[in-house]
């Protein structure tokens, strides 16, 4: 167990199978699991799904856990913010984890690019994090990360998981969340770049962002492309919905 890994391992199974009917899986299925630790999830996983594929970076819990795993579970050690995982396996899968708190944004932008090959996906992290990717303009944990994972993404709330259910035992409240894909939303790097730098300044009003950020454009032409959103000049950025963004960012694009 290494502090570096933000390991913290889950054992209690009546809050295991709730995560594993969450995911909604069924004997003709594959999965992927993200950092299965000491196997607990992997082994629930295993009797549900035809077969599981789980991604483990520490070498030292290796050897125990392909010495207590079924026979259609397999264990790659690598480190899954370096794999390219619609390479992992050869057919469509399922993903599921208990990510850990220190990675679990760049690990969605991971599960985002690979969204081809990925059916959904049911994650276990902080519940902090959780509450930000389904938050709603206007609340306080509506952001960037909100507006990524919403674009691509339906945020489906399971459940809450308390620290007593982790060992070593965790300072925060962890939460499951489900990710199910919108199906035709065209890959959007600019646009979600275009969202994190226009939240830049919180407590600015959004015209003020924008003009730091177009500086080709007048403040005026700026004024003119929030009209045409719907929008007022005195509107900030946590305010605006999804659809809002993209009207603005395609008017300025």
């Amino acid at each position: 167990m290494k502090k570096r890994y933000g390991q913290h391992f889950l054992s209690d199974r009546n809050i295991l199978q709730r995560i594993v009917r969450l995911a909604a899986i069924v004997p003709t299925d594959s999965v992927v699991e993200i950092g299965p630790g000491a196997g607990a999830l992997t082994r629930e996983l295993a009797t549900v799904a035809r077969r599981v594929i789980a991604i483990e970076v520490d070498a030292d819990l290796i050897p125990k856990l392909r010495a207590s795993i079924p026979q259609n579970v397999e264990v790659i050690e690598a480190d899954a913010l370096e794999t390219n995982l619609s390479q992992v396996a050869s057919e469509p899968f399922h993903l599921v984890g208990n990510l850990p708190y220190n990675v679990a944004t760049p690990l969605l932008k991971q599960f985002i690019a690979a969204r081809d090959q990925i059916l959904d996906v049911t994650i276990m992290l902080q519940k902090e994090v959780a509450e930000r990717l389904r938050a709603k303009p206007g609340s306080k944990d509506y952001g960037p990360l909100s507006l990524l994972v919403q674009y691509y993404a339906t945020p489906i709330w399971g459940f809450v998981v308390p620290p007593g259910a982790f060992m070593p035992r965790p300072k925060v409240d962890s939460a499951v969340i489900r990710l199910e894909w919108t199906h035709g939303v065209p890959d959007a790097r600019d646009f979600t770049d275009f969202v994190h730098r226009a939240f830049g300044s919180r407590r600015k009003k959004l015209i003020n962002n924008l003009v730091t950020m177009c500086p080709a454009r007048s403040r005026e032409e700026i004024s003119s492309v929030l009209q045409l959103a719907g929008l007022s000049s005195d509107a900030r950025a946590e305010t605006l919905t999804l659809e809002q963004f993209l009207r603005v960012y395609n008017q300025l694009r």
